[in-house]
Parts: structure tokens; C-alpha cells; sequence
């Protein structure tokens, strides 16, 4: 517990906000090669603007007979996460309070650094392992969609990102679709004439207004989380840009509560006489694993003989294996500790660090089961 621990407070306190993970990946990189093995450092980095590009560390087997199987976790932290102070109180891991803790990756990077060394010391036994730390996970999946895929030989992937404590399994994620609607109006004057004009932004509040948003159901959410425009006050504003969102587990369902949204946006055409374009992206696609599948016993397996029972749960959110799945690569969310993430009170419970990482080196140690998959 003392390794791993201090490994992810020195983790903690390095500042990788999205696109400024340079520093945290030379930790990483320098861990690996200290463990005697060969991290290789992608091009994601230079095609998003950032520091850093996604890393690959392959550990060779030791004393198991397995398929290969990849441990995932994403390297980059929301904001704010410049300074972070990381205070152990009564075994709780914490910040001053000013930043996030960002226990939200990092105690799974910090759990994949331990792997390494238990590796490297002769501590683990393991089938083929393939350590994967992404870059820009928290600007929409950025540095993942630009995995070089060759590089990873494995079918089955376990990411360490889900929030709460450890014994969680999140065998299924929505599918979003992003949402950009242009406001095209006229600009007047607002008091001298404002009949003259078309007032865009009253357009786009005509729209808003009759769309359908937050919980549509228990498998679909939708939101509109920004709005840009205007000039003055007195100006009657001429262009307005809204932007938001729709998740849902079933396709079915996105397509119609997207379509409704769209729906809403153009009727504030003939309504309010405004222009309006739309624009429609596909952000991922989600996944849903099935309870039975030999990825979920593996996990279940591994936390039973662990003494704790692993719970099953959807997710409403996207990580790293919303695109592995996409990619052919099935891909499990194991929870890692991490709670309030986002927030300036996020905090890591200390014990959680070394239960993910006994939880892992057991799936490692049990991967022959894989080989009942298909």
C-alpha cells in the first residue's frame, strides 16, 4: 500500500490538464524503463495540440498461459488541476480544496505503474499484459480515437476509470450525438429600430423552449450547455450558436429525442423568421457487454476471490472503452476509487488503491479464462 500510494500522490501532483500531459507521461515512460521495459510514445499529441501522445507498455508473460489482455487509463485531468495538493487525512487522500484531487485518472495510472514493478520484481503472475495511458480522454474520447491499433494484440481490455469504489463493473455506455445549431438573424438598432431586425437569440430561446431536455428516461439524457452570441445591448443580435447534446442506450431512442431537438430548432424558422442550420456529430458510439460474457466472469471471478462481491452497473457517461469496444476490442470499466470526480472535493479512500490493484493482478493471474470467449 505504501508504494502505490505515494506513487499516485507524486501523480497527483503533476499538472495534466487535457493537451499538458508531457510531464505526467515522461513519469510514466521513466517508470517503465526503470522497470526494464520499452514504452512507445504515439502521434496523438501532435495531431490534437497537446503535449503528449498516448502511451503503449508491453509486459511479456510471467508463468501464465493467457491471451493478451490491456489495462487502460487516461493520463489528463479537467481543470482545475494546476497546483494540486494532494493531503493524506485519516486515510483519505485529498486536495487543498482549490483544485480537483485528480484521483480521476490517476489512481488508475498509479495502479498500472504498480503492475509494472510487481512485474518486473516477480511479484505477478500474468499472461501477456499491454498497458495503454491515453491522452485528451476528457475533451470527447481526442486521443484514444487516435490509437494505433496495430500496436495492441489483445481482444480484451480492462479500463480503469469508473468512479465510486472499487468492485464496480460498467458493462454498458451510451451512444452521443453533439448538436450545433446556427441562429441566423438581422441586426438594427435596438432603440432606434428594432423593428428592422430579426432577433436570433430570441429565435434560439423560441427553439430551447420547446425542446424536451435532462432525464428523458432511464436510458436517455439530453442537454444544451451552450449558447454564444450577440454584441450589445443595443444591438438586436444577428447570430446566435447553441451547442448541446443527446445519450441514450438505445438507438432507437437517441434517434428520436435528436430528431425532436432538430425539430424544435427549425420551427423557430417560421415562428420567429429566424435562419437556422444544423449540425449533427456522432461523439461514440456505446456499448453494453452482456452479464455472462466471459470478460464479466473474469471480473467477477477475480473480486470473489478477492472476498468482494463485483456490482454490475450501466454508465451514463464515455471512457476510453466506448472506442476499444468500436474498435473490436472488448472493453470492461472497473471502478477505481475515485469519488466526486470533477469537483474540488474529489477524494481517493486510500485502501481502494490497493484493492485495484490486487483486483487487477488477479484478472492478470486468471486470463487463461479468455480463452472461453469467442
Amino acid at each position: 500500500m505504501d508504494r502505490v500510494l505515494r506513487t499516485f500522490m507524486e501523480l497527483a501532483a503533476i499538472a495534466s490538464e487535457t493537451y499538458h500531459e508531457g510531464e505526467l507521461a515522461s513519469y510514466v515512460m521513466r517508470a517503465a524503463r526503470d522497470a526494464g521495459f520499452d514504452p512507445y510514445m504515439d502521434n496523438a499529441g501532435k495531431a490534437i495540440g497537446g503535449e503528449a501522445g498516448n502511451l503503449y507498455i508491453s509486459l511479456p508473460a510471467r508463468g501464465v498461459d493467457a491471451p493478451p489482455v490491456v489495462f487502460c487509463a487516461h493520463m489528463d485531468t479537467v481543470s482545475p488541476g494546476k497546483g494540486v495538493e494532494p493531503v493524506l487525512k485519516d486515510d483519505r487522500v485529498i486536495s487543498s480544496g482549490k483544485t480537483v484531487l485528480g484521483a480521476d485518472c490517476k489512481a488508475g495510472v498509479a495502479a498500472i505503474v504498480e503492475l509494472m514493478l510487481l512485474s518486473a520484481e516477480g511479484d505477478l503472475r500474468h499472461g501477456p499484459l499491454e498497458m495503454l495511458l491515453t491522452v485528451a480522454e476528457e475533451k470527447q474520447l481526442q486521443g484514444v480515437h487516435r490509437l494505433e491499433r496495430e500496436r495492441l494484440k489483445a481482444r480484451h481490455a480492462f479500463v480503469l476509470d469508473g468512479e465510486g469504489g472499487v468492485g464496480a463493473i460498467i458493462n454498458a455506455s451510451p451512444t452521443q450525438d453533439n448538436l450545433e445549431f446556427v441562429f441566423h438573424g438581422k441586426a438594427a438598432h435596438a432603440g432606434v429600430e428594432p423593428e428592422k431586425g430579426k432577433n436570433a437569440i430570441f429565435g434560439a430561446a423560441w427553439a430551447i423552449s420547446l425542446m424536451r431536455l435532462g432525464r428523458i428516461d432511464s436510458e436517455t439524457t439530453a442537454n444544451i450547455g451552450i449558447i454564444r452570441g450577440g454584441r450589445a445591448v443595443n444591438i438586436v443580435p444577428d447570430h446566435v450558436v447553441v451547442e448541446g447534446e443527446v445519450r441514450s442506450h438505445d438507438p432507437r431512442k437517441l434517434d428520436e429525442q435528436r430528431k425532436s431537438m432538430v425539430r424544435a430548432a427549425l420551427e423557430a424558422e417560421g415562428a420567429v423568421g429566424v435562419g437556422v442550420e444544423v449540425k449533427v456529430e456522432r461523439a461514440y458510439d456505446g456499448y453494453r457487454i452482456d452479464n455472462a460474457d466471459p470478460l464479466v466472469l473474469l471480473a467477477k471471478e477475480a473480486g470473489k476471490a478477492m472476498g468482494m462481491k463485483m456490482e454490475l452497473k450501466s454508465s451514463g457517461g464515455a471512457s476510453d472503452a466506448n472506442f476499444l469496444n468500436a474498435e473490436g476490442i472488448k472493453a470492461l470499466v472497473l471502478s477505481i476509487g475515485a469519488r466526486e470526480p470533477h469537483t474540488t472535493h474529489e477524494y481517493l479512500e486510500a485502501r481502494d488503491l490497493t484493492r485495484l490493484v490486487r483486483l487487477c493482478a488477479e484478472i492478470a493471474a486468471s486470463a487463461g479464462r479468455l480463452r472461453m470467449a469467442k
